[in-house]
C-alpha cells in the first residue's frame, strides 16, 4: 500500500495567530480535497469524472488541523495495483508517480509546468495527455474553490508532502485560476504536437519559443486536412525524441484563452498544415 501525508499548509493573514476563518477555510478544505479525489479516481479507473466517484482503491481522509501557521494533514491510501491508469502502461504506482501526478494536474491548472517525469511520460505516448488536460479542465472548479481563503484569512497555502513541496497557492495563482478570457485573435505559430487524444479532441503542443508543453483542443469546424497534420506530427515528435532528426513542428492558426495576466491557458486550433504559405490555401 502507498501511504501519503498531504500537508496544506497555510501562512500569511490570521493564519499566523494559528485560526482561519470557518467558512472561508472550509471551502479551501473542500475544494483541496476535490481536487485530490477526481485525480486519484483517474488514476484508479483511467477515467476522469466529475460526479459520481467509486473511491476504490484509495482513502482520503483529513486527519489532523494543527497550528504553525495553520496546517490541514490529509491522509492519502492507495493500493497500488488497483491503479488502472499505471497498470495501463506496465508500472507499478510508486509514491513518486502519484505525487509527481497530483503535483502536474494541480501546477497545471494554475499556469506552471508539471514535473519532468509526467511531461516524459506524455511525450511517450505513456500517458494519455489528452486525458491529463482533460483532468485539468475537471478540477477547475475545486481548485477555485481552494483559493477562497487566500486574501481572506491567509495568504498562501503550501501543499506539501513528506518529501516534495507540490505547488504553493497565492494570490497570482488566484487570479490565473479565476480569470480566463478568449482572444479571439487570429495567430499562427509552428508547433509541435506531444498529445492528442480524438475522443475529446484535445491535447498539448509543444511551444518551441517557450520551451514547454500547452494544452489544445481543436474547433469543430476544423477541417480533415488539419487533424491529418496533427496526427503527422505526433509520430515526428516521438520519433525527434528517440534521437532521430526529424522535424515535428507544423504551422497552426489558432486563437487562445488568456488568463487575467495575459499568460496562454489554452490554444484552440483552427487549421494545421505544412508549412505557413498553406494556412492561406
Amino acid at each position: 500500500m502507498i501511504n501519503l501525508l498531504l500537508n496544506a499548509k497555510f501562512s500569511g493573514g490570521v493564519s499566523e495567530a494559528h485560526k482561519l476563518p470557518a467558512y472561508e477555510a472550509s471551502q479551501s478544505f473542500y475544494g483541496i480535497s476535490r481536487t485530490a479525489l477526481i485525480t486519484l479516481n483517474y488514476l484508479a479507473e483511467g477515467r476522469v469524472r466529475r460526479r459520481d466517484f467509486s473511491a476504490r482503491g484509495f482513502q482520503i481522509n483529513l486527519i489532523a488541523n494543527r497550528a504553525g501557521s495553520f496546517e490541514s494533514i490529509y491522509e492519502i491510501i492507495l493500493n497500488p495495483e488497483m491503479m488502472v491508469v499505471a497498470a495501463g502502461f506496465g508500472l507499478y504506482a510508486t509514491s513518486e508517480f502519484v505525487e509527481n501526478f497530483l503535483a502536474s494536474t494541480i501546477r497545471r491548472s494554475v499556469g506552471m509546468s508539471a514535473p519532468p517525469q509526467i511531461e516524459q511520460l506524455e511525450a511517450e505516448d505513456i500517458l494519455d495527455a489528452g486525458d491529463t488536460s482533460a483532468l485539468v479542465d475537471a478540477i477547475e472548479p475545486s481548485m477555485k474553490s481552494a483559493h477562497t481563503v487566500i486574501n481572506h484569512g491567509a495568504g498562501r497555502v503550501d501543499l506539501l508532502t513528506r518529501d516534495a513541496h507540490l505547488v504553493g497557492l497565492d494570490s497570482e495563482t488566484k487570479r490565473y485560476i479565476w480569470t480566463s478570457r478568449p482572444d479571439d485573435e487570429i495567430h499562427e505559430k509552428l508547433l509541435g504536437i506531444a498529445s492528442y487524444n480524438a475522443n475529446s479532441r484535445e491535447g498539448r503542443a509543444f511551444d518551441y519559443e517557450l520551451g514547454k508543453t500547452i494544452p489544445f483542443s481543436i474547433a469543430r469546424g476544423a477541417d480533415r486536412a488539419t487533424i491529418t497534420e496533427v496526427l503527422k506530427s505526433i509520430t515526428s515528435y516521438a520519433l525527434r525524441r528517440e534521437g532521430e532528426n526529424i522535424g515535428s513542428g507544423i504551422a497552426i492558426r489558432f486563437t487562445r484563452i488568456l488568463s487575467g495576466d495575459e499568460r496562454t491557458k489554452k490554444i484552440i486550433i483552427l487549421k494545421a498544415r505544412p508549412e505557413f504559405g498553406d494556412l492561406r490555401d
